[in-house]
């Protein structure tokens, strides 16, 4: 779980990347997802962590959002940057 923490940190950290679209950042973190969630599709067991994760993407994909827009608190509008990150594509890992 961590290594995929780092992952995914390693995609939405640089601050080099503001001037990228949620699109392209869902491009860049898809096949992630989609690897992961090919790889875990047959431990029943595995969908408590990968919930963790899923909840993971998104709050980096908020953080990313919130800077890119200079907001000052940093976690407001998840709700936004989830529903922009879905219609650009993002994939999850459970359901």
């Amino acid at each position: 779980m961590k290594k995929m923490k780092e992952k995914v940190k390693e995609v939405t950290e640089p601050r080099n990347r503001l001037f990228w679209t949620m699109n392209r950042m869902v491009d860049e973190l898809n096949p992630k997802i989609q690897g992961w969630r090919n790889y875990y599709a047959m431990d029943t067991f595995a969908d408590l962590f990968l919930n963790k994760i899923d909840w993971y993407i998104l709050k980096r994909l908020t953080l990313f959002w919130n800077k890119k827009r200079n907001r000052r608190k940093k976690h407001s509008h998840s709700r936004i940057a989830g529903i922009v990150a879905q219609h650009s594509g993002l994939k999850k890992l459970v359901g």
